[in-house]
């Protein structure tokens, strides 16, 4: 148990590391130039930013598509720069060395000792009988059960501007849509269009804290870590068990 709590901890350790490497901004543009996107830490847009001479560049009506395409050059470049600062860290090495652990808990010479069962939010809590965990946890598992993928989709929300001529879609890990209206946008000037697309993508994100997927919210009601601590606190009582 002992090598597996250092394996596992090793582990969270790189994969923590990983995480930390990838860069907090990264700016992306469309092919032509005319809008770029500035991505933030969560890997959302940060800004949106058209270029002065934005119609020489791209026709109003590609000016939203632009802002996508944008938005995945930015993501590209991020991901790219993660892949530049990995190989630089020496992750690779590391791996290897996980690798060469044991893969059985307690393969080592001498006695093991039985694991013993965490403490960490058992002492405040006091189960309710057997039967009654058990129950709700078999009706947590059928509510599951009928859960689908769709289900757990992020949810996309919209923000809006200048009467609803820009729409920027979102959902918590991307931004998926980007409406212009083209007979507007032909009237404006790169400053007003860029205020406009950041007022819209900071209503977006500002609804993105207020929503999650039907599933995840399904689950949340569960409450699963109330089930799991009173299941924890009863197998320290083997009395709860007769």
């Amino acid at each position: 148990m002992q090598e597996f709590q250092q394996y596992a901890e090793k582990l969270q350790q790189l994969m923590t590391d990983m995480q930390d490497q990838v860069p907090q901004h990264a700016t992306g543009e469309d092919a032509q130039g005319a809008v770029s996107v500035t991505l933030g830490p969560d890997r959302l847009p940060e800004s949106i930013k058209v270029a002065s001479d934005w119609q020489r560049r791209q026709p109003p009506e590609n000016l939203g598509p632009a802002v996508v395409d944008a938005y995945g050059s930015a993501m590209s470049e991020q991901m790219e720069g993660w892949a530049r600062t990995l190989e630089q860290s020496g992750w690779e090495e590391r791996a290897a060395e996980l690798e060469g652990m044991p893969d059985v808990p307690g393969s080592g010479t001498g006695p093991v000792a039985p694991p013993e069962v965490p403490r960490q939010d058992r002492d405040p809590v006091r189960p309710r009988p057997m039967e009654d965990v058990v129950e709700d946890t078999l009706s947590g598992l059928d509510a599951l059960d009928r859960l689908d993928v769709d289900s757990f989709r992020a949810p996309e929300v919209t923000g809006e501007a200048a009467a609803r001529r820009v729409v920027i879609g979102l959902t918590a890990h991307s931004l998926v849509s980007c409406d212009v209206d083209p007979q507007w946008a032909a009237q404006q000037s790169s400053i007003r269009l860029s205020q406009a697309l950041n007022e819209a993508l900071r209503h977006a994100r500002a609804k993105l804290e207020d929503v999650q997927s039907p599933g995840a919210a399904q689950i949340a009601d569960l409450n699963p870590q109330g089930l799991m601590n009173e299941f924890l606190a009863i197998l320290n009582d083997p009395q709860r068990l007769l």
